[in-house]
């Protein structure tokens, strides 16, 4: 068995929000190449090898080929109900972590994702995010021992779990500018 196989990785794509100031789900808009933020980031995420990859996304919009379809249908729910729903199509697997992903981050880059992957593997980090000039971004990976705290979180979500790990959160630098690229308005997409 390779060490990556012992260290297996699972993905979450969180998409069931409503997009309200995006004017749609964001799991549907599509990429000036014609691909969905689904589809984009699953590409990624598959190609990375996230395996299980599960994809929360609302009802009726069809999952990426190959991928885990979960429905949230609360739209206007907190994101981290979406990242329960994902958590717990994994809890009856080995993986030793997951990497989740926001679907409003499509433009995050393989060597980014296998960057963040190689940090969890080495440092055996809690917590990995993934960081363009300083500044943190997505997607973010989180150990199996933190799961707990993730389906349990009242306020604030991932981003709390993330803050009470403090220095036990491991930092990769990337040159990936897309970790930063969260896509709120349809004029973002045009933006560098």
């Amino acid at each position: 068995m390779t060490a990556e196989r012992a260290f297996a990785i699972a993905g979450i794509i969180v998409g069931a929000g409503a997009g309200k100031r995006f004017g749609g789900p964001k799991a549907i808009a599509t990429l000036r190449d014609g691909r969905r933020f689904v589809d984009a980031a699953a590409e990624t995420a598959r190609d990375a090898g996230l395996s299980p990859l599960v994809t929360v996304l609302p009802p009726g919009v069809e999952a990426p080929h190959g991928a885990v379809y979960v429905v949230n249908a609360r739209a206007d729910g907190e994101q981290v109900v979406s990242v329960r729903l994902g958590l717990a199509q994994l809890a009856n697997t080995t993986v030793v972590g997951v990497v989740v992903w926001p679907v409003d981050h499509p433009f995050v880059t393989l060597e980014t994702v296998l960057a963040v992957m190689d940090s969890a593997r080495r440092t055996g980090a809690p917590i990995v995010r993934p960081q363009f000039e300083g500044e943190h971004g997505h997607p973010v990976f989180f150990h199996r021992d933190t799961w707990r705290e993730l389906m349990t979180v009242a306020d604030g979500g991932a981003r709390a779990v993330v803050h009470a790990y403090g220095t036990r959160v491991a930092h990769v630098d990337v040159r990936d500018r897309g970790v930063l690229r969260d896509i709120d308005l349809p004029s973002d997409l045009d933006a560098d």
